[in-house]
């Protein structure tokens, strides 16, 4: 119900029915970038929900994404994108380590968010990417055994 409320609201702002402040002027007439990311986190919950995706990486991903996207387009636009990139880079080293709590994990979700983050595709928005690849890289590490063990639920956490 949620994602299909996201998706009211952005078809009645496409067809002029309503403006909403804060909206970049390059998403005046595509799909706005809250509509990926909401999109990109209810995919998380649904595999997550299925047993696909782990609880600690679905709930680290979606916070790292949270303040990471942002955080690059920060630094992007007031040092450069090398910055940008450096900056995204360890915050989604520090977020990832603190929640997952093992690098191996932290290194490779921040590589491939950092990665995705970057190119700028036609039909398919980093707000979205951002959360997938990361999360899919990471699961399929742990799952397939290449990575190491880990605590997979948030509850032992407490």
């Amino acid at each position: 119900m949620f994602w299909l409320g996201i998706i009211l609201i952005e078809y009645f702002r496409l067809s002029g029915s309503f403006v909403l402040d804060g909206m970049r002027d390059y998403e005046s007439k595509r799909i706005a970038g809250f509509v990926w990311f909401a999109s990109g986190t209810c995919l998380i919950f649904i595999f997550y929900e299925m047993g696909v995706f782990p609880e600690i990486f679905a709930v680290s991903t979606i916070i790292m994404a949270s303040f990471v996207d942002p955080i690059i387009g920060e630094f992007n636009k007031r040092y450069g994108n090398v910055y940008g990139v450096f900056a995204g880079l360890i915050s989604s080293i520090v977020i990832y380590q603190l929640i997952i709590g093992v690098f191996f994990y932290a290194l490779i979700g921040s590589l491939v968010a950092v990665l995705f983050e970057r190119p700028k595709f036609k039909l398919l928005d980093d707000d979205l990417l951002i959360q997938i690849f990361p999360i899919l890289v990471m699961t399929i590490f742990y799952l397939s055994g290449w990575g190491p063990d880990l605590q997979t639920s948030m509850e032992a956490m407490k």
